[in-house]
């Protein structure tokens, strides 16, 4: 809300997130560094997604829920790193094996996450390096449900 109020009124707020990892010493970090943090530690992290497929339709709504807040982040703050978008991108719907998952686990939610993905096209928060990457999501969005 700080941060909106801010640009409403011409300017930009550095936005900050406090790392209580240790509690001892907690560091402040700016929202850039935290998200990439745990994108790169945990959203495209091979282990979590494998985590998060062996839970069948909530593991599929968990990787769901990931792109939401990603990409609500980058809209809402403008400090969220293209190559975030990206690698989550790349790492849920540009892998066969995840694409698969979540069509089977919850194709709704596919085609949210779609959805979210080309908002942020349109919003010119994420570039894609491929061109497929439209034809790719306009078929996501356009899967029926089984």
């Amino acid at each position: 809300g700080f941060a909106a109020a801010v640009a409403a009124l011409g300017g930009k707020a550095d936005v900050i997130a406090l790392d209580t990892t240790d509690p001892q010493k907690p560091r402040a970090r700016s929202i850039s560094e935290a998200v990439t943090r745990v994108v790169r530690a945990r959203a495209v992290n091979p282990r979590f997604i494998a985590g998060q497929m062996r839970h069948g339709p909530r593991g599929a709504a968990e990787l769901v829920e990931t792109v939401d807040r990603l990409i609500g982040f980058a809209e809402t703050t403008h400090a969220i790193p293209q190559s975030l978008i990206e690698a989550t991108y790349d790492a849920y719907l540009n892998d066969d094996r995840v694409r698969d998952f979540l069509l089977s686990q919850n194709p709704e939610g596919a085609r949210f996450m779609a959805e979210r993905f080309r908002s942020a096209l349109r919003r010119g928060l994420w570039h894609p390096r491929r061109n497929a990457v439209d034809a790719e999501l306009e078929m996501l969005t356009r899967e029926k449900v089984a």
